[in-house]
């Protein structure tokens, strides 16, 4: 009898060894061949859920994205004032940074291999956060000024930055729950009137 086979998760497998192998020889560095050995098994195998590399980065950027995505979706939609909830995903962002640093130098390859699919996820993710910020702008707790997608477009600006920093040189900021806490601060000193 055949083995049965979970593709899903024999999906998440191989991108999982992809994660590996990308991490330590770069996207451009890595074929098919070496996911499929860090993976343990064989390239036609391989082939049967990821025809080229290209498809395999596809779906690594996808799933990447919903990741983040889901991170601001909870973050922003749950419990609390608007700057509570904006402070918590702030915290929450900085908290990921080692596990978003591990894999920093895939990230930053597919953020340049994928540009247009970024520019999608930012604008949602912007827009979410405006959102919080205008409800907050509204009731006065977070500042009218400036607008609410600039104030949205500098706070992911200030995430990514740092994370990018985190990535090159984490020696350089505290260990991750104190750039939480200072992240938070300095949250509730940009948007707070």
């Amino acid at each position: 009898m055949p083995k049965v086979v979970d593709a899903a998760s024999q999906r998440e497998e191989i991108r999982s060894a992809a994660r590996a192998v990308f991490a330590e020889c770069g996207v451009r560095g890595t074929g098919l061949a070496h996911v499929a050995r860090a993976a343990g098994m064989g390239r036609s195998s391989l082939y049967h859920y990821y025809p080229d590399k290209d498809s395999l980065l596809a779906d690594m950027v996808s799933e990447m994205l919903d990741q983040e995505a889901e991170l601001f979706r909870a973050c922003l939609s749950g419990e609390g004032a608007p700057l509570e909830r904006i402070e918590r995903l702030a915290r929450e962002c900085a908290v990921w940074f080692p596990a978003w640093a591990s894999f920093g130098r895939v990230f930053m390859d597919l953020r340049l291999e994928d540009a247009q699919e970024m520019g999608g996820f930012f604008r949602a993710v912007r827009h979410e956060l405006s959102q919080t910020i205008a409800e907050g702008q509204r009731e006065g707790s977070i500042a009218a000024k400036p607008d609410a997608r600039v104030q949205a477009s500098v706070l992911i600006g200030a995430i990514d930055g740092l994370l990018l920093q985190y990535f090159i040189d984490e020696g350089a900021l505290p260990e991750p729950h104190q750039l939480a806490a200072d992240l938070v601060v300095v949250t509730r000193r940009m948007l707070t009137p």
